[in-house]
C-alpha cells in the first residue's frame, strides 16, 4: 500500500509539472487553460502540488544559470525531434524540482526538539541527537541553535562567557555585552566576539567559521605557559574562515550566508557540490545512510536545495537528475551508476 500511494504521489507532481510545462508554452490554448483550471479545482492535492512546484522553482531562480541548471535545461530542449518529447523532458526536470522542495513544516515540527542538557554547577552541556535542531537561549539573552548531532559546553562567569563546541555545528546569536567577551572554542580555534552572529562548525579534519553579521576575530587556543597569541584574522560580514592542522594558515573566502546556514530552516544547499560531498551532507541528518558505489559517482556534481533528513526524496531526486540507481537495504541505500542497456 506505501508504494502505490508513492506511485500516486510522484503522479501527482508529475500532472503538476506537466501543467506548468503546458503553461509556460507560448502557444498554449484557451481549451488548455481551461482544463488546467479544472485539473487543479478538482482535488485539494492537485492544488497542493503545483503550489508546491511553483514554490521549487522560485526558491531555485537563484542558481537558475549554475551548469548543472544549464545543462538540465539543455537537456530538455534536445530531448527529442518531436514537441511531446521536448514536453516530457522538462516535465521530468520540474518534477525533480519538486522532489527538492517540499512543504517544510512537517520537517520543521520534527527537526526542532528540545536539547539534552546536563548541568554541574555553572556549567551546562546541551546536544542534539542525529536529525535534531535546537535553539537554546543563554540568561545573558544570547542563542545558541544546534545542528544535527552536535554538543555545547557553556560555561558563563562575571568576567566572559566561554562556550566550546565539542561537536557538529552551531550558529550563535551574540547579545551585546562589551564587559564579556562572548568566546568560542572548536578545535584549535577560537572566536571572540561582543554582539554578532557566526555559524562554527567541528570536523574531523577543520574548523569552519562562517560570519553573518558583525565582526570577530579568530586566534588559536592559548597554550599553558605560553604568551597569548595574535589574532589569526579579523572576519567581515560574509566571509568564511576554514582552519585545518596542515595549513599553515587558515583560509578566507566569501561566501552566501543565508545559504551557508539554510540548515536553520531544515534544509541542504548545494552548488556545483560534488556528488559524493553532497552525499555526506545528507547523511550528517538522518541514521539512513547512503553509500556511493563504483566508478563514476565522484565526477558528478549537484546544484539544489534539498530537505534536510529526507534521503528517500534525496535519491528520488538524483535518479531522474543523473543515471543512477538506488537499493535500499533497510537504513541503507546503495547507489551506483546505471548500467547501459
Amino acid at each position: 500500500m506505501k508504494d502505490s500511494g508513492s506511485r500516486k504521489k510522484m503522479t501527482v507532481h508529475t500532472a503538476a509539472a506537466d501543467w506548468d510545462a503546458r503553461l509556460r508554452n507560448p502557444d498554449c490554448s484557451d481549451a488548455e487553460r481551461d482544463a488546467f483550471r479544472a485539473w487543479y479545482e478538482a482535488d485539494p492535492s492537485h492544488r497542493e502540488a503545483y503550489e508546491l512546484l511553483q514554490e521549487a522553482v522560485s526558491s531555485l531562480l537563484s542558481v537558475a544559470h549554475s551548469p548543472e541548471m544549464r545543462a538540465l535545461r539543455d537537456a530538455a530542449l534536445n530531448a527529442g525531434p518531436t514537441a511531446e518529447k521536448r514536453r516530457y523532458a522538462l516535465v521530468a526536470c520540474l518534477a525533480v524540482f519538486a522532489l527538492m522542495v517540499p512543504v517544510a513544516a512537517n520537517f520543521l515540527r520534527q527537526g526542532n526538539a528540545s536539547p539534552g542538557q546536563i548541568e554541574t554547577g555553572a556549567e551546562t552541556y546541551y546536544a542534539t541527537a542525529v536529525g535534531q535542531r535546537s535553539g537554546i537561549t543563554l540568561e545573558d539573552g544570547s542563542v545558541i541553535t544546534l545542528n544535527t548531532d552536535s554538543r555545547v559546553h557553556v560555561d558563563y562567569s562575571g568576567e566572559q562567557r566561554l562556550i566550546t563546541l565539542l561537536k557538529g555545528q552551531a550558529l550563535f546569536e551574540v547579545a551585546k555585552d562589551p564587559t564579556r567577551p562572548f568566546i568560542v572554542t572548536a578545535g584549535a580555534q577560537r572566536v571572540v566576539a561582543l554582539g554578532t552572529t557566526f555559524d562554527v562548525r567541528l570536523n574531523e579534519t577543520a574548523v569552519e567559521v562562517i560570519l553573518v553579521e558583525g565582526k570577530v576575530e579568530i586566534e588559536e587556543v592559548p597554550v599553558s605557559g605560553r604568551k597569548k597569541p595574535a589574532p589569526l584574522v579579523q572576519l567581515a560580514s560574509g566571509e568564511r574562515l576554514v582552519a585545518t592542522p596542515k595549513a599553515s594558515r587558515p583560509e578566507v573566502t566569501k561566501v552566501d550566508t543565508s545559504k551557508a546556514t539554510s540548515w536553520r530552516e531544515g534544509y541542504v544547499t548545494f552548488e556545483n557540490t560534488p556528488l559524493t560531498e553532497a552525499i555526506a551532507e545528507m547523511n550528517r541528518y538522518s541514521t539512513v545512510r547512503i553509500i556511493p558505489e563504483g566508478e563514476g559517482l565522484a565526477s558528478l556534481h549537484i546544484t539544489g536545495l534539498f530537505r534536510a533528513g529526507q534521503q528517500a526524496r534525496f535519491t528520488e531526486a538524483l535518479q531522474v537528475y543523473f543515471p543512477i540507481e538506488a537499493q535500499r537495504d533497510g537504513n541503507v541505500i546503495v547507489l551506483k551508476m546505471s548500467q547501459p542497456r
